[in-house]
């Protein structure tokens, strides 16, 4: 896929995305019951699916064409910001739900957040870099 049709199909994803989860949430907070409704929840479900598998993808594809200095300053930022939000995490979680806390949760927040921090830029990558 060319370069500029791939970042136009991720904007316009991104842009799916976020219209779709007000229209959802409207849906949902209004309890609207009919065949439309469900249907649209249903097919944002499945876009959703679609983008959390798209997202990585295409963020790595993107991320071989950079050079290795800055995919090991990205990699450095990945960590710091992982850490950051994992002991945050943890420390929000003990604070305000209870003292038991889900490290598993915590992982996986911490892991999802940190990866669209860092790698952000690099999702919409436009040019080709050595």
């Amino acid at each position: 896929m060319n370069r500029n049709k791939t970042l136009i199909f991720t904007k316009s994803l991104y842009f799916l995305i976020i219209i779709g989860a007000i229209i959802s949430g409207i849906i949902i907070y209004n309890d609207i019951n009919n065949n439309i409704a469900i249907k649209f929840v249903l097919g944002y479900a499945l876009l959703c699916v679609f983008f959390i598998l798209y997202v990585p993808i295409i963020t790595i594809v993107n991320a071989r064409k950079l050079k290795l200095e800055y995919i090991k300053k990205l990699l450095k930022e990945f960590v710091i910001c992982f850490a950051m939000f994992f002991v945050l995490n943890c420390i929000l979680d003990y604070v305000f739900i209870s003292p038991n806390i889900d490290f598993l949760d915590a992982l996986s927040d911490a892991g999802s957040l940190s990866f669209c921090v860092t790698f952000i830029d690099v999702t919409f990558l436009k040019k080709d870099t050595n």
